[in-house]
């Protein structure tokens, strides 16, 4: 007796009379020959008494799925990239040339996001001008980003648009203007942009920083987005400006660009007259474990009159630990009286290292 895992293909299989091969199967014939009387008898016109022949269970399943799916396999046409409506993927189509022109200038923010992203390898030309006006001059944050996006893939279009950006940054005497053009410098993601957004924060020799602190902010915020090495140096040197939404923006992307290093500027910070600033400040000093930050940090715990910013050093202590850190931490536990800040404090206390 057969052993159960074998199958007499000559007993038990009984093949439809003459049916036309699908591709696999004629595939698998031309390929192999050892198996091509079980895919396709009636070609080779092989009897079905002609010799026994044994093949696993297994194998034959799998043989006889693929050969009933290659005719279906066979007619899914090929993908094609179409340089005027661009990659569809399936279930979607993305916008014509002239489709995607009548959404930039309705300037609905969801729609045209989303044309945008369906659009993302249309070919449109006319679309670059309609989509630079947008950096400059639409109120809403995501359709600038957005228009940002699509730009900055567009490599015969970038380089000009980087330069009217400069441009803008330079000298247009709108101060509005010239934050959303250091905006796009960030957002274009070019690092030609780094230079234009370091003059507008710290001034060379050509000439001072930006007067306005909102183009100083958008400068550093874009810095953040570019995340170049070389703008590390500039975000410590925004942590001094002289106006504090300034040193909020550079304190705000410190943790967003690689590398960052200049950890005296943000002990320096922990002394700011500006509670936001001295907050963050301590929340970044522990991020980091600056062990120099501890005396400036027990300072806060145990006068600063911000409930917030004590609750930060308090956290801040525990994250950077050592023992001057967990005795500072013992000593305010006995004097603090805001809840928030006893409980900050006895997290600190449990962290371990």
């Amino acid at each position: 007796m057969k052993k159960q895992t074998l199958l007499s293909v000559r007993r038990e299989v009984n093949w439809p009379s003459c049916a036309e091969p699908s591709p696999l199967a004629a595939l698998l014939v031309a390929h192999i020959p050892p198996v091509c009387s079980l895919l396709a008898p009636c070609e080779r016109g092989a009897s079905r008494q002609e010799g026994d022949q044994f093949i696993s269970l297994r194998t034959l399943s799998l043989l006889l799925v693929l050969a009933t799916s290659g005719t279906a396999l066979a007619q899914e046409p090929p993908t094609i990239f179409d340089p005027v409506h661009g990659e569809i993927s399936p279930g979607t189509a993305a916008p014509s040339r002239a489709e995607l022109m009548d959404v930039i200038r309705s300037g609905a923010p969801g729609q045209l996001m989303t044309s945008l992203e369906y659009g993302e390898m249309v070919a449109c030309n006319e679309c670059v001008p309609l989509l630079e006006h947008k950096l400059l001059n639409s109120d809403e944050p995501e359709v600038r980003e957005f228009s940002a996006w699509w730009l900055r893939r567009q490599p015969f279009a970038v380089g000009a648009i980087m330069n009217r950006m400069r441009l803008t940054l330079a000298g247009d005497a709108d101060p509005v203007r010239r934050a959303r053009a250091a905006e796009a410098l960030g957002e274009l993601m070019d690092a030609h942009g780094l230079l234009p957004l370091r003059r507008a924060v710290e001034g060379d020799t050509d000439g001072g920083a930006d007067t306005s602190p909102v183009v100083r902010a958008a400068a550093v915020r874009a810095l953040g987005r570019l995340n170049h090495p070389a703008g590390n140096a500039v975000i410590a040197h925004a942590i001094e400006d002289a106006d504090p939404s300034v040193r909020r923006a550079a304190l705000s992307v410190v943790l967003i660009v690689n590398f960052y290093r200049d950890y005296d500027a943000l002990v320096s910070a922990l002394a700011d007259d500006d509670g936001d600033v001295r907050r963050r400040a301590a929340q970044l000093v522990g991020e980091f474990r600056v062990e120099s930050a501890v005396p400036a940090l027990e300072a806060l715990l145990t006068a600063d009159d911000v409930p917030g910013v004590r609750e930060a050093a308090a956290w801040a202590l525990g994250r950077v630990g050592g023992a001057d850190a967990q005795r500072a931490l013992t000593a305010a536990m006995g004097t603090e009286g805001e809840s928030l800040v006893r409980d900050a404090i006895e997290v600190g206390l449990r962290m371990r290292h």
